[in-house]
């Protein structure tokens, strides 16, 4: 057999370039781990996509599986492109191929491999595309772009590429369950994808607030409202349930323009709730326009007023309404707490919701406190200034029995709150308490310097008062922080506005005004302009010691003279005897309260709000 020399045969040639993709694409496999990748070439009519990549995921009990999450590959490879001097390295890409590389909804990579330092380059596509964006929004009526390729592709961008396909792999499987033909009869389901790649759809979100939002606001979780209520465009078929505790949540939240743009959704279908849902459309509007200083206090009373009225209105503003009758009412107090107790026991008796008990309980309170120190103040009058040491009188002791009892049931309420969750209830009968202990030593401060016909105001307040009033700011910021914590800022406030009138009454005047700075920066900054101008008078000498201090006195003053006109010596000192005659109190026994009554008895508390 005679053999010819190869360089006389007519043999197909060896093209470098070939081989170069050869040693690229060998050297290009090793870079992925078998286990976590299948990697597939493209040589059927390869249209630019060198490679197709498919995940596997390891199970927990050690198995693998194929998950189908893939992304594409565009490999290039030279010996001739050279460094620029920033380090990268340059290369031509067609923008037919950029926008072939996009059509797919998944990742698609351009890999370099410079073959003289054997080393790898890669660029995301859609940075890439981001890049040209910027610089031209037309960049696809060019022809050709240049790609430089900086980051190197190793084992950990390897595994940045596996994670990000992955991302996107539960994107497109989130959005696949949704996605049908359209259909001319029925409106297409919006989707939303968030910061997060968590796939959300519209109709599920307005339907999940519609049937469970009642029991999110009764539970105050008004960010998972709002959360979801961002989350929930476009939305042309939302229920009139869904504006209602979404404008419910943003009012709670301070977020008032926001509150009334849904709440006035929710009024424009009234007729779909009942006097309840009305009531609080109503209410929460008024209430925004209020703070936002829309309409004035006595516009505001005069519609809290009519709504209150509302038959069928629910427990809630059934309880406003008796606490404002008591309020109005001009009689004896011991006839207008009977009265006020037997409104509420009715309300209460078929309550079966925590929340609202715990309202009721907080609010009775409220009023029993405003008696008790009316009925202090009432039984002082007889011989304020006229006894030597009036803390020893019998008016005194009877009234500190009252106050034990008074505060026993404070804190049985608070417990109960607490027992059942309610920790905005824990925390507003915290407040109550506070206020209790500021009235408390403003009376009994006040009660033992008069002098003739006026407050000997230069008596210094008591150290042991100031001290167990300091320990009570400190309760108040605690709670200040709980409130704002919590994006309570109306509560938040009120914290702040009880401390100042406190630090006012302790003479700490400078701490009363930096404080005092700081409400008027929160208004500032929440918008509260109706608030503002309802705390306005308090800085103007209208804390509740000096009011106390301008009405005792004119009380007692009306008295004098009357007497004096009469000829009875006013100012003549009384003995023991004469000041422990007799005593007046309002209130002989206190309501009973019922803390059987637990919440969520059955996964329910018998929803608060009701469309």
């Amino acid at each position: 057999m005679i053999y010819k020399k190869f360089e006389d045969g007519e043999l197909p040639r060896v093209n470098t370039n070939e081989n170069l993709e050869t040693i690229s694409g060998n050297l290009f496999r090793s870079l992925f781990p078998v286990e976590k990748f299948e990697i597939r070439a493209e040589t059927d009519r390869d249209k630019g996509i060198d490679f197709h990549i498919e995940l596997k995921k390891e199970l927990v009990s050690g198995e693998w599986v194929y998950t189908n999450y893939r992304f594409a590959i565009q490999l290039k490879a030279t010996n001739r492109i050279q460094r620029t001097t920033d380090g990268n390295y340059g290369m031509q890409i067609f923008s037919s191929n950029i926008m072939y590389l996009l059509n797919n909804g998944m990742p698609a990579y351009y890999v370099f491999y410079h073959h003289p330092t054997h080393s790898f380059y890669y660029e995301n596509v859609k940075n890439f595309v981001k890049q040209l964006q910027s610089k031209n929004p037309e960049w696809h009526k060019k022809e050709k772009h240049k790609l430089y390729f900086s980051k190197r592709l190793d084992k950990q961008s390897v595994l940045e590429i596996y994670d990000e396909t992955y991302t996107n792999g539960d994107i497109l499987k989130s959005i696949n369950q949704y996605l049908k033909f359209p259909n001319v009869k029925e409106s297409s389901q919006g989707l939303i994808i968030d910061s997060d790649n968590v796939v959300y759809s519209v109709s599920e979100n307005i339907e999940f607030i519609d049937q469970f939002g009642a029991d999110l606001v009764n539970r105050h979780h008004f960010n998972t409202i709002i959360e979801i209520e961002k989350r929930s465009w476009p939305r042309d078929n939302a229920t009139p349930s869904f504006y209602l505790f979404c404008g419910i949540a943003y009012f709670q939240r301070g977020n008032l323009y926001k509150a009334l743009e849904l709440l006035n959704d929710a009024k424009k279908h009234s007729e779909e709730f009942d006097n309840q849902g009305q009531a609080i459309i109503a209410h929460t509007i008024l209430s925004a326009r209020y703070l936002l200083d829309m309409i004035t206090k006595e516009q505001y009373d005069l519609e809290m007023t009519k709504i209150n009225s509302l038959e069928d209105s629910g427990s809630f503003f059934q309880i406003e309404r008796a606490f404002e009758e008591l309020s109005a009412n001009t009689a004896a107090p011991a006839v207008s707490i009977i009265k006020f107790y037997d409104s509420m026991a009715k309300i209460i008796e078929n309550e079966k919701s925590a929340v609202i008990r715990t309202v009721a309980y907080n609010k009775i309170v409220d009023a029993e406190s405003t008696i008790l120190f009316h009925d202090l103040v009432m039984n002082f009058t007889f011989f304020i200034g006229r006894v030597d040491d009036p803390l020893q009188s019998r008016a005194y002791l009877e009234w500190l029995e009252l106050e034990k009892k008074f505060l026993a049931r404070l804190d049985a309420i608070a417990g109960y709150a607490d027992k059942c969750g309610h920790h905005i209830g824990v925390g507003n009968l915290t407040l109550t308490s506070v206020k209790w202990n500021y009235e408390k030593a403003l009376h009994t401060h006040y009660l033992t310097c008069w002098k003739g016909r006026n407050f000997d105001l230069s008596q210094p307040v008591n150290e042991g008062m100031v001290h167990m009033l300091e320990k009570q700011c400190s309760s108040l910021d605690r709670l200040g922080q709980l409130y704002g914590t919590m994006e309570y800022k109306e509560n938040m406030i009120s914290c702040m506005v009880l401390k100042f009138e406190i630090l006012h009454f302790s003479r700490l005047y400078e701490a009363a005004h930096q404080i005092k700075e700081k409400i008027l920066e929160a208004l500032n900054s929440y918008g509260f302009e109706g608030l503002k101008k309802q705390y306005d008078p308090l800085f103007q000498n209208g804390t509740a010691h000096e009011r106390f201090i301008d009405k005792y006195t004119q009380h007692i003053n009306s008295i004098q003279d009357f007497a004096i006109k009469n000829g009875i010596d006013c100012y003549k000192m009384l003995t023991d005897k004469q000041m422990n005659s007799k005593t007046v109190w309002s209130i002989k026994d206190f309501l009973e309260l019922d803390f059987t009554m637990l919440p969520y008895a059955n996964m329910t508390e018998d929803q608060n709000i009701k469309s």
